[in-house]
């Protein structure tokens, strides 16, 4: 979903907004599946608006249809580390900011992920992707 924060009507209950939002970051120290969805909700917290509010419940259905889905450490399999990142060009739509990500994993689960906007504006795809390896020291 492509959310603004200038669309839509306000919310009347900015608590209960900030309240259940904020129990979503908590949840993605366990469920890092969970971790782009609630960082984009959460940069409404401040004047949330009825798409932001319909985003979050969205996320509440997803969660109760993967309770059963967890991080899961097999004992057979070969502890090798493995990394990933990317990154998306300018797609938020307020600033054309790029958003980075990665995620490492510890044989069958992941032990470490992150995603976060940018500091400047990507010009290309290419400087976008070169902006993660920048923040991740790889070369």
């Amino acid at each position: 979903m492509k959310l603004s924060a200038d669309e839509g009507d306000l919310v009347e209950d900015t608590t209960m907004y900030r309240r259940i939002v904020g129990n979503l970051i908590y949840m993605t120290i366990t469920k890092p599946d969970l971790s782009y969805a609630v960082g984009v909700v959460s940069e409404f917290m401040q004047t949330p608006r009825k798409p932001h509010l319909d985003a979050v419940r969205r996320i509440l259905r997803y969660i109760k249809h993967t309770l059963q889905c967890g991080i899961f450490y097999e004992g057979k399999s070969q502890l090798q580390v493995h990394g990933y990142t990317d990154a998306d060009w300018a797609n938020n739509g307020s600033n054309r900011r790029s958003t980075s990500g990665f995620m490492f994993s510890f044989g069958s689960g992941v032990v470490s992920w992150s995603s976060k906007k940018q500091p400047t504006v990507a010009l290309s795809s290419t400087e976008a992707e070169y902006k993660v390896q920048q923040l991740l020291h790889v070369k």
